[in-house]
């Protein structure tokens, strides 16, 4: 057995052991992952929809230190874009690249891009890669062969998984172990390429029905994370590109 195919099985033991056992963090140690809306000092639209610039960043208003609002000589209110923070708000994850409404039942954690259920029984994870699709699907794969190999360990490979138009090339790899099971999506969507893992401690079938329902739980946004590696396929809408510059009038 190579030394990757060992470093993956104690990695996976290793995730079961975290994600699935208790978590004692004191008040002093929990960081803040989400803000919420409120907390952001938007600039919205005629339909109080938030405003962003064509890279995803937030339109804000500028403040003094109090928090007031600052203006310009004609009066207006100075306006200026900053890097997207992730939201969680009534149940709804928001980053730049998507929208996550967690399923009843579960639960943002300490970790961006975690989740899992209140039963403390499954885990979901998202994950945007700086990779190309192409070589991290031959990564995969690879993986998946040589895993299926091994006594212990039960591995499938599913290809042209549909879910939809906004999960492009998805396909699935499930890795069932005396552990649990892992299921791992990959896909594209804006440019970006999107892992998803899912852990549960259910048995194969159900852990494939339940990581679907989790995975229809997102929607996207037309925003690329990483520019140097992906080109975007899409701008946000002409009027917000507009109002990065344009003065708000009081």
């Amino acid at each position: 057995m190579n030394k990757k195919i060992i470093a993956v099985l104690l990695a996976a033991t290793a995730i079961f052991m975290c994600v699935f056992a208790a978590c004692n963090k004191t008040d002093e140690e929990e960081e803040v992952i989400y803000v919420k809306n409120k907390d952001i000092n938007y600039v919205t639209d005629e339909n109080g929809e938030k405003l962003l610039d064509s890279d995803g960043r937030i339109i804000v208003y500028a403040t003094e230190k109090g928090g007031k609002k600052i203006k310009d000589d004609e009066g207006n209110y100075v306006t200026q874009a900053q890097e997207f923070q992730p939201i969680e708000d009534d149940g709804v994850i928001e980053d730049l690249g998507f929208f996550f409404t967690l399923p009843e039942g579960w639960k943002s954690t300490q970790k961006f891009g975690v989740f899992e259920n209140k039963a403390g029984t499954q885990s979901f994870e998202i994950t945007i890669l700086a990779q190309f699709y192409e070589d991290y699907y031959k990564s995969v794969k690879d993986d998946y062969k040589e895993l299926n190999q091994l006594e212990g360990v039960e591995a499938t490979w599913t290809e042209d998984v549909d879910l939809g138009e906004d999960f492009r090339g998805l396909c699935r790899f499930t890795m069932s172990t005396d552990d649990g099971v892992i299921v791992m999506y990959i896909f594209e969507n804006s440019k970006n390429l999107y892992k998803v893992r899912f852990l549960t401690e259910e048995n194969l079938d159900t852990a494939i029905a339940d990581s679907e329902a989790v995975l229809k739980a997102m929607t996207f946004k037309p925003y690329a994370y990483y520019t140097d590696i992906t080109a975007k396929t899409t701008e946000a809408p002409k009027t917000t590109t507009e109002q990065k510059t344009r003065p708000v009038a009081d």
